[in-house]
Parts: C-alpha cells; sequence; structure tokens
C-alpha cells in the first residue's frame, strides 16, 4: 500500500522551478526525512505535496489518487501538517488552538465534542504540553507553540504527517522527544515526511532519506544507505566524517581543518 506518490515531479514558485526530478513512494509506517542545504527547495516540496502549491511538472497522488482530485475537506482528514512558521491567531488558548486539528472531522454545526476535547487534550500531554492548554498561544515561546502544532497535527489522526523543520526553536529534549512521539505514531501506521537540518537527528528518526541539493535529488533510500560520509559530503559541500559511539552507532560531523 502506498499512502504518497511523487512522479517525475518538479516545484517551485513564481514561474520557477528549485527543485525537480523528484520520484518519491511513501508507504505506512515510513519515516522519510528530507536533507540539503539552505534554498534547496525543500520547504516547497513539503508545500507542493500538502498541495498549498501546485507543481511546475508531474504529479503528486495520495492513496493512489491525484492531490487535485481531492476535496480539500477530505484531504485534511488524510493530511495533517506542522508549517516551518505559524502566527497563532489572537485569543486562542492553547487547547483551542489543538482543537482545531479535529476540525475535518466535525459535524455539520462545527461544534468539538467532549470527546474531542479529550483527543486534543491527550495529544497534549503526548507532546508534554499539557500544561499549555489555558494559556494564550500568542504569549508561548516559538518552541511551546510548535508543540501546539504537533498536537494539532496528531489530534487530526491523518494518515499522513508532513513536518516541515518540526524541531526548531525546541530544546534538545523536546527535538528528541518530538520525533520519538512522530516515531511512535508511525510503527502504528502513520506515514510521516519531515523536512530536518540535524543529521544526527535524522539518523535516529528516519527509516529513509531524500537529499536535495542544486535542483535535483542527489540520493535516496533507507537511512543506512544514504547517510554517509561521501553522500553527506557531496550534500553539503564540506568533508564530512563519522564515528561511532560505544554502542556501535554512528555519528556524523564536519571534518576538521586542523
Amino acid at each position: 500500500m502506498t499512502v504518497l506518490e511523487a512522479r517525475a515531479l518538479a516545484v517551485g514558485y513564481d514561474g520557477r522551478t528549485v527543485l525537480g526530478g523528484v520520484e518519491l513512494t511513501v508507504a505506512p509506517r515510513e519515516r522519510w526525512v528530507v536533507l540539503g542545504p539552505n534554498g534547496a527547495g525543500k520547504s516547497t516540496l513539503v508545500r507542493t505535496l500538502l498541495g498549498l502549491q501546485a507543481p511546475t511538472a508531474g504529479e503528486v497522488r495520495l492513496g493512489g489518487r491525484p492531490l487535485a482530485a481531492w476535496d480539500r475537506r477530505d484531504l485534511a482528514r488524510e493530511v495533517a501538517w506542522v508549517p516551518q512558521r505559524f502566527e497563532p491567531l489572537e485569543g486562542f488558548t492553547g487547547l483551542e488552538l489543538v482543537l482545531m486539528g479535529r476540525s475535518p472531522h466535525l459535524g455539520l454545526l462545527g461544534l468539538p465534542s467532549e470527546r474531542d476535547e479529550e483527543r486534543a487534550r491527550a495529544a497534549l500531554a503526548e507532546v508534554d504540553a499539557l500544561h499549555l492548554a489555558g494559556r494564550l498561544a500568542t504569549q508561548l515561546s516559538g518552541g511551546e507553540q510548535r508543540l501546539l502544532l504537533l498536537a494539532r497535527a496528531l489530534v487530526q489522526e491523518p494518515a499522513l504527517l508532513l513536518l516541515d523543520e518540526p524541531t526548531a526553536f525546541l530544546d534538545l529534549r523536546h527535538q528528541v522527544e518530538t520525533l520519538t512521539r512522530v516515531r511512535e505514531r508511525a510503527e502504528q501506521g502513520l506515514a510521516a515526511l519531515a523536512v530536518l537540518h540535524d543529521i544526527n537527528l535524522a539518523r535516529l528518526f528516519a527509516t529513509h532519506v531524500l537529499m536535495v541539493r542544486e535542483g535535483r535529488v542527489l540520493a535516496q533510500g533507507p537511512v543506512e544507505e544514504v547517510l554517509r560520509e561521501e553522500t553527506l559530503s557531496a550534500l553539503y559541500g564540506v568533508p564530512m566524517v563519522c564515528a561511532h559511539t560505544p554502542d556501535g552507532a554512528p555519528v556524523f560531523a564536519p571534518r576538521s581543518a586542523a
């Protein structure tokens, strides 16, 4: 079964293609990470996969159907995302913001039930943010707002979760815990694709990696095959070295110039 497909996909904006030749298949329980230097088109790719902008070429399919054929409400039941930038709505508490993730599942009146509120509180607790339920979202830090966005996406109960730099503004503990929560959901059947900048967090989280640079796909495949010194050196334009922890796990870092 395939959740998401990109076929001969090219993405861009203002009539300009920034990334082309993307061939991608994401299945349930897979966790893809997109890596690449700034300006490589990672966020533009996510927005195109989400249907927020049209591809400059090729096609995106969700559940075997062209993305363009999906009704917006039906699409919102299948796909959730954590955006890179977010301006919280004035006057909404953390709980109210997370409850917005239930909107695609509500009836004609659009009013959340007691069960919906229970799910929202459970999602907040899942991301260690239940203490933010009663606080105004506009008064929270960037990291705290990130946790609310993740909880909102999880309570949406999607088949596919797209995340654009979900660990930005988070301290190290919450970076690890955020990716752990997504990994646990993926183990239950969720498909996930995330843009990350931290190579070692990517290695801990991902089952598959897509590397993009200078408008093209540099490499893609299972994480243990793609995350190597030579591919990372080519991706970032700096020599990379791989060391190993006492338990044998690889750790990547730029090679010292000394």
